[in-house]
């Protein structure tokens, strides 16, 4: 038996993820998606430099790796300790906030959130984190502000929004307030308070929520233009070949269970497995467990296609950049969805990890989940044939995922695998000509 290809061998993690994850369910209720123009957007400004006490900069990446991992009570400690030696280092201020607001403790969060803009007010994740409360309080304009656009397709995060607040009202609650004011700070948590909510949470009555219209999305909506160009494709410092690439769009976000739903529903096309397990079934996750002739199917019910190898890595890249990563040349462990354990981890809602966008603003290419591509996968480039195994060629599979390492996270990671399997590690993302003139 013939060894394993290289980049073959990371897909024997497929079995311990097949076996770890759950089964067939009924799909998540699809949203309506507004139809944006394509267009080109350059992700936040990076945050200044600060100068922190070593002692803080290592609590805050301990928390950082507790938040990942989900274990939100360290996650918390940690960030409060560093913010007991610098108030105002960002990394924690916006740590802490998303580590409240995950744990449904947006009123503290939102004064975090606030002061993280006060310090640097170009930093992708405060503004994020701030529209998506100001939306949910019902400050639509000033969600608009941080936003840019309140548009679910874009901005995934607000279709949960919008479900919460719907169980509100359907439960005969008032819709959530602005708490205290913009001058408000984070609160003291009360000891019991961590205690009691579970609780509360547990013994609130639950009503299902009624699905939204089904409507198919725009052939370019939440898309971004890559402008053409030429770069050498493959890892440094050996490379591949001088590859061009013409202009064309690329989705901003993996595609979502969401707007996958709506396919299956107009098509009648078959469910992906996995939706019966929570950790793989959210609104705003990219969908998981479909095949490489799924997801070529969606792209083009969806008037797009999948994404040559060439145009994905000349994204991540930032073309004849060569980045490493697509935020730059050094890793930030808080900019990519990696490294959690298979039986318990899973992928992020798309949109989380603003800091780890490309140069043009394409989101989620490093980690959360790998992407099919159109092209078959070659060992090496120069190769005379595909991998085959019984008599079926290997297709690509680009970004590294959830499950995966640090190492993974690279631009110009691959792998390859069957066309019809069904990992909940591999997703997809569309891609589509750009329009003439």
């Amino acid at each position: 038996m013939a060894p394993p290809a290289p980049g073959v061998r990371r897909l024997l993690l497929p079995a311990i993820l097949l076996l770890a994850a759950g089964c067939a369910a009924a799909p998540p209720a699809p949203r309506v998606e507004a139809p944006p123009a394509p267009r080109r957007e350059a992700p936040p400004a990076a945050a200044p430099e600060q100068e922190i006490p070593a002692e803080a900069a290592e609590l805050s990446r301990r928390g950082e790796r507790a938040y990942r991992t989900e274990n939100y009570p360290a996650a918390e400690r940690g960030f409060r300790a560093v913010l007991a030696l610098a108030p105002d280092y960002l990394h924690a201020l916006t740590g802490l906030a998303w580590t409240l607001y995950d744990t449904d403790r947006p009123e503290a969060a939102f004064p975090l959130f606030l002061r993280a803009h006060e310090v640097s007010p170009g930093d992708g994740s405060a503004r994020r984190g701030l529209g998506y409360l100001y939306y949910r309080y019902g400050e639509r304009g000033r969600a608009q502000e941080f936003l840019g656009t309140l548009d679910a397709g874009r901005w995934p995060e607000l279709a949960n929004i919008d479900d919460r607040l719907r169980a509100l009202a359907q439960r005969g609650l008032p819709a959530p307030r602005l708490p205290g004011g913009e001058e408000a700070r984070a609160p003291e948590v009360p000891i019991l308070q961590p205690l009691l909510e579970p609780l509360l949470r547990a013994l609130a009555p639950r009503e299902e929520v009624p699905p939204a219209p089904v409507t198919p999305p725009s052939s370019t909506a939440n898309m971004i233009l890559i402008p053409g160009g030429a770069f050498e494709m493959g890892p440094r410092p050996r490379g591949g070949p001088k590859v061009g690439v013409k202009s064309f769009l690329l989705d901003k976000f993996e595609v979502t269970n969401d707007q996958f739903a709506i396919f299956v529903r107009a098509a009648k096309a078959g469910e992906p497995p996995f939706w019966g397990t929570p950790r793989f079934a959210g609104h705003a996750l990219p969908v998981v467990g479909v095949t490489w002739h799924e997801a070529r199917a969606f792209c083009q019910w969806a008037g797009k296609r999948l994404p040559t190898e060439a145009e994905w890595e000349y994204a991540a890249r930032a073309g004849a950049e060569g980045r490493l990563y697509p935020w730059g040349a050094r890793f930030e462990e808080r900019h990519a969805v990696y490294g959690l354990v298979p039986n318990a981890g899973g992928p992020k809602a798309v949109g989380r990890r603003p800091g780890g966008a490309s140069l043009h603003g394409v989101e989620d290419l490093s980690g959360n989940v790998w992407e099919w591509v159109e092209d078959p996968f070659f060992r090496f480039p120069g190769d005379e044939a595909p991998v085959i195994r019984g008599g079926a060629a290997f297709r690509t599979l680009r970004g590294g995922s959830w499950v995966n390492g640090r190492s993974e996270m690279a631009a110009t990671s691959r792998t390859g695998d069957l066309p019809d399997r069904r990992v909940p590690a591999y997703g997809f993302r569309c891609a589509k000509d750009a329009p003439e003139g």
